[in-house]
């Protein structure tokens, strides 16, 4: 049995863990990486299309942090895989994900087709070393691109091949219900990833959900995201989820007509985003609720 820690402003995920004791030096860069890849994620992901719910201003500061973030995940992955390390030790593979994600929205911010192949070489490479959590690092790089895109529909993929290797084996397409599979459920070793028994990622499962049932909401498939949808159901802690009135009131909604919104020709700046606005890595990893929030 794990114990629950609350994900608070201020709280390194870190503390306390044998972890920070053995590798101080990488610790520091992967924190201050991922502090940045979470704030940058506001800016990625709180509009509509390539369109940002924030300043202007900001948006400039944003493009100047990109490149940094990507730097850092970098020297915190050359740390990580190509320094000496005590015996035991496991490196961290969730490193390669967060490197390539950053490249390619580096790219992405700077127009920069090199760069964004780039970073989708180090996704394709995370996804293998670790298809339980990569998957949604190259869904995330591209989930903005339009619906009929190669990109997009490569990045919808990663997340059902996330759950593939979640439950080792093909989850029906069309009717993905994963009722059968929580047998599976796990608190331990890379799999918890996949679950809701995780100390760092308590709704992770669920932020997985969302994403998937908005991604196949956005490429036409309205039946399957229903399904997908109410498999968030299934989550032992889904009651206590910070962000579940955000799934409840896209799961009730008229879905064709959202649908309709991502459609090629139809104005980008309509089409809902696919996850939580403003709120980046927030809504797999917060463990207290919103201020105001039932």
């Amino acid at each position: 049995m794990h114990t629950e820690q609350q994900i608070r402003p201020g709280r390194s995920f870190f503390q306390g863990s044998s972890f920070f004791s053995a590798k101080p030096a990488l610790v520091a860069a992967m924190s201050i990486a991922a502090a940045l890849f979470c704030f940058i994620g506001v800016g990625q992901s709180s509009g509509s299309g390539r369109e940002r719910a924030v300043p202007k201003a900001h948006q400039n500061v944003l493009a100047q942090d990109m490149p940094t973030a990507a730097s850092l995940f970098q020297k915190a992955l050359d740390l990580d895989y190509y320094t000496q390390h005590p015996i035991g030790y496991i490196n961290d593979d969730h490193l390669p994900g967060y490197l390539g994600i950053t490249t390619v929205h580096t790219g992405q911010e700077f127009q920069n087709l090199n760069l964004i192949a780039k970073g989708d070489g180090v996704l394709d490479f995370a996804a293998y070393q670790f298809p339980e959590f990569n998957n949604f690092n190259r869904w995330a790089a591209h989930l903005d691109d339009a619906r009929d895109s190669q990109a997009y529909n490569k990045a919808l993929d990663s997340l059902w091949q996330s759950i593939d290797a979640c439950i080792g084996t093909q989850l029906d397409r069309t009717n993905p219900d994963m009722k059968p599979y929580l047998q599976l459920v796990t608190s331990v070793g890379r799999k918890k990833a996949c679950w809701w028994e995780g100390d760092i990622a308590p709704y992770g499962f669920e932020g997985l959900v969302l994403n998937l049932g908005n991604g196949l909401v956005k490429a036409g498939q309205v039946d399957a995201a229903r399904v997908m949808y109410a498999n968030a159901r299934y989550a032992a802690n889904y009651d206590t989820w910070p962000y579940r009135d955000v799934l409840e009131t896209i799961a009730a909604s008229d879905l064709n007509a959202r649908a309709a919104l991502y459609a090629p020709g139809a104005n980008s700046k309509n089409a809902p985003p696919l996850n939580v606005p403003n709120r980046s890595c927030v809504y797999c990893h917060a463990t207290v609720p919103e201020p105001g929030a039932r």
